[in-house]
């Protein structure tokens, strides 16, 4: 009699189906959730994983995803340069970034502003593949310095009006008003090489395309960006540091927080923890809405179950009477359950798998990753689900008594 859970689920095709229904959407829900959040975390740490630097130097306590403008100052960097280990040079080089939060082409983007010549070494073993690097005769570099020389170097600041009103200056301003972008970007905002892009109240022109993996999607000249956000002030919102020994990362970052005041020290390859700790509060909001959607999806299956028990208690009553064993009644409760959970869960993570693609198709940015553990887990849900739906259903239907049953109409 072992065909029994499935001929019920056969009889009744259409109460069955939207069973399965609604634990493929619970399940489907918590691995598009997962897949999205990881994904798109996993993708930015990758992209900074790829820059060819051991440590990462933000301010101290502020988090990596929000934090933006200029907050380290010239010093900082000299600072971090003149960091010893055991009486030797630690530090390679210092590349200063800032930071900008703005949407270019329709899309919200962290802008990095970097030095020109520090813009290949970031790239890595990315390269252009369309056009040129911003700045391309450094005319706006040359006018800063001389800028800030006639301002006797306060902390790299300068009169940004009265640069601009100098027309040699204020043309060798509009010449730095230059981006780079990445492939992704280019493809999804569909832009190019001389398009021209409205940010933070100047019109930029995109004049090069790098190879899609590169720390941000768009690049700026750092000399620019200050000029727009700190009147002209040398303020970075972080460091990229090359090591002379890369073995000693954990040692130098030590040194550097301890030795440079109100700042924190990421290694490169914690980064993507650090993004993880970041979203925490979201990734918690995100298992309880999961975990709430779950529970309702077996919430209906326990109430399918215990209908299907009200109906069938004739039929009950019945096997009963030919012998059947109270334990047996259970597993056939158990046996329906499970075949509706699992057929449940194999429908929902085929609705992930396609929403993954209709995610990634109408949001391109985003990325989502179903991994292996996040099919596993959807699995051990539903199986674990299934059972506990039929726990009590099964319970129910094995304390009927066969006659009480037999007589039942």
């Amino acid at each position: 009699m072992s065909y029994l859970p499935l001929a019920n689920i056969v009889h009744r095709k259409l109460r069955s189906l939207l069973c399965m229904l609604a634990v493929a959407i619970g399940i489907a829900m918590l691995v598009v959730m997962l897949g999205l959040s990881h994904g798109t975390l996993n993708e930015v740490a990758q992209r900074m994983e790829s820059v060819p630097a051991e440590l990462l130097v933000m301010p101290r306590g502020e988090n990596a995803i929000y934090v933006g403008g200029g907050f380290f100052s010239e010093n900082y960097a000299r600072l971090i340069r003149d960091i010893t280990i055991d009486g030797r040079k630690a530090v390679d080089r210092v590349i200063p970034v800032f930071w900008l939060t703005a949407s270019v082409g329709g899309q919200k983007q962290r802008i990095f502003g970097v030095e020109r010549r520090d813009a290949l070494t970031i790239f890595g073993d990315r390269r252009l593949v369309k056009g040129r690097l911003f700045d391309a005769d450094g005319r706006f570099e040359q006018a800063v310095e001389r800028a800030i020389a006639r301002e006797g170097g306060r902390n790299g600041g300068y009169d940004t009006e009265a640069m601009e009103a100098d027309p040699a200056q204020a043309e060798a301003m509009n010449a730095a008003l230059e981006l780079v972008i990445d492939q992704r970007l280019q493809r999804v905002a569909g832009l190019d090489v001389g398009d021209k892009v409205p940010l933070a109240g100047r019109t930029f022109t995109i004049v090069g395309v790098v190879e899609t993996g590169v720390a941000a999607r768009v690049f700026a000249p750092i000399q620019t960006l200050r000029h727009i956000q700190s009147s002209g002030l040398r303020k970075s919102t972080m460091f990229l540091v090359h090591l002379t020994d890369p073995g000693k990362a954990e040692q130098v970052a030590a040194a550097i927080e301890h030795e440079v005041p109100d700042t924190q020290v990421v290694e490169k390859a914690a980064y993507g923890r650090l993004l993880l700790e970041s979203f925490s509060q979201i990734y918690a909001f995100i298992n309880i809405a999961s975990g709430v959607a779950l529970v309702v999806c077996f919430l209906f299956t326990l109430l399918t179950m215990y209908t299907l028990v009200l109906e069938r208690t004739r039929e009950i009553g019945i096997l009963r009477s030919l012998g059947a064993t109270r334990r047996y009644i259970v597993r056939l409760a158990i046996e329906e359950s499970l075949i509706l959970c699992t057929g449940g869960t194999v429908l929902g993570l085929a609705l992930a798998v396609a929403a993954k693609y209709g995610i990634e198709h109408f949001m391109p940015l985003q990325t989502v990753q179903i991994e292996w553990r996040w099919i596993i887990l959807a699995l051990g849900v539903g199986i674990i689900g299934g059972v506990g739906s039929a726990i009590y259903p099964g319970y129910r239907a094995a304390r009927l008594d066969p006659a009480t049953a037999l007589a039942f109409e």
